[in-house]
């Protein structure tokens, strides 16, 4: 197309969406500019069709900075890092509320303040690398971000990395070591650190590639041990299935970190929360809001291995979780027992979507804590369970439009919603909302 039918537009960068793409608003119509960041004064040239052609800027924000970290760009995992903390922490908020402005009645919702993480760096306790699948570059490291797509063998072989823990930090480059060393045999290979700073533990989870046996590898993966000083390695086959555990793969402090009866365990081959500082905020959150006593029962999806459920175990309530992942149970088991709520905890293994319905209506709560892609079929699960008041932790905010509006076509209001800051430097945020009957 000539450059004669395109339109110029010189436009500010207003925010970013849900997915961390910037966006200006032309004519009311949103048209996203990957690449920038809020503030950049910037000129699209656009198609007739309103589709961006280019994007030039022409100033940048004044909340820019230079980045910190070397490998910023082919590895995009903190893809804020080029927005200054004030501008992240700013961002974030606007986000949230551009958020519960699309929910109905989301502006009426009390809005809890934002609680920024007290640490931007080392504050991720696990890291997860890749083996090279370019046999002639043979590389590992972290996954590339999608605008470099054409990093050799798809990996960015990192060196140092800032916001991991400093346990992991210190085994970071001898694991890439000994993968490059090793013949490619993994999807992915997980390392987990405790909460505690003074701790060195680090234990590991290595998934395998789809049609290699655990038996073929034992010798490569007790080289993986022993280069990167593990305490112990979970194997799984592709499909997640865990085949051989080598010594002990239990670290503590990640879950319930507050509670007494701990620490308690968790594992490196299922989800924990990813901020060693944020998680006690989190925790504090859930609790004010369900306002867990004596006499109070909670249904909980999602459960993990009990980070929220032993909290609310601990302040008197009645507590029914479920939890889907073979290792959470099996560690959330332990840590009941650990913890001296048995009589107050009910953990059944299974689908939280098939399962939350099964348990005896009208609960005083149900907690839910989904992953990323939401809770499908939210509305028949309340229709069926009718909770007197539902407690949400989104940890995606395109997930969270999509389930409040199901909760409150089933007959609720958003009451109050609270964002925290559990990943600096992306922008990612978390955003726990309240409904309660309308």
């Amino acid at each position: 197309m000539s450059a004669a039918k395109l339109q110029s537009v010189i436009a500010v960068v207003e925010g970013l969406t849900c997915n961390g793409e910037a966006f200006v608003s032309i004519d009311n119509v949103m048209v996203r500019v990957p690449g920038l960041l809020p503030g950049d004064k910037i000129e699209l040239k656009l198609h007739e069709n309103g589709k961006v052609a280019d994007a030039q800027m022409l100033e940048p924000s004044p909340e820019r900075v230079k980045p910190d970290c070397f490998f910023h760009g082919p590895c995009g995992g903190c893809d804020l890092l080029e927005l200054s903390e004030k501008g992240r922490k700013k961002e974030k908020q606007a986000m949230i509320a551009r958020t519960l402005n699309r929910i109905p009645g989301g502006n009426d919702a009390y809005l809890h303040s934002f609680q920024a993480s007290r640490e931007i760096i080392r504050y991720l306790p696990r890291v997860r690398l890749h083996q090279s699948r370019n046999y002639d570059a043979r590389e590992s490291g972290y996954l590339a971000s999608e605008n470099y797509s054409q990093t050799p063998g798809g990996v960015v072989p990192v060196t140092a990395c800032a916001i991991i823990t400093q346990a992991l930090s210190r085994r970071l480059v001898a694991a890439r070591k000994i993968l490059n060393q090793l013949p490619v045999f993994l999807d992915n290979l997980t390392l987990m650190s405790s909460s505690s700073q003074r701790s060195d533990r680090v234990v590991g989870h290595a998934v395998l590639m789809k049609g290699r046996p655990v038996g073929h590898h034992h010798d490569d993966l007790t080289k993986i041990m022993r280069a990167a000083n593990l305490k112990g390695l979970s194997v799984a086959n592709n499909e997640g299935k865990i085949k051989e555990v080598l010594g002990s793969v239990s670290v503590t402090g990640l879950i319930a970190p507050e509670v007494a009866g701990g620490p308690y365990d968790a594992e490196p081959s299922f989800f924990v929360q990813g901020n060693i500082f944020q998680n006690q905020v989190l925790i504090r959150k859930i609790i004010e809001l369900c306002k867990p006593a004596t006499g109070i029962r909670i249904v909980e999806g999602f459960a993990g291995a009990g980070n929220f459920t032993l909290a609310l175990a601990a302040k008197g309530a009645q507590v029914d979780a479920i939890e889907s992942h073979p290792g959470a149970i099996r560690t959330g088991v332990k840590n009941i027992k650990r913890s001296g709520f048995e009589e107050k905890i009910t953990l059944v293994e299974g689908d939280a979507i098939k399962e939350l319905s099964k348990f005896k209506p009208e609960p005083d709560v149900l907690l839910l804590d989904p992953p990323r892609t939401g809770t499908p079929s939210i509305g028949r699960t309340i229709a069926k369970l009718l909770p007197k008041k539902i407690v949400c932790v989104f940890c995606d905010l395109e997930a969270c439009e999509r389930d409040s509006i199901a909760i409150i076509r089933s007959g609720y209001k958003l009451t109050e919603a609270a964002g925290l800051d559990l990943y600096p430097r992306t922008h990612h945020v978390e955003l726990v909302c309240l409904f309660e009957r309308a």
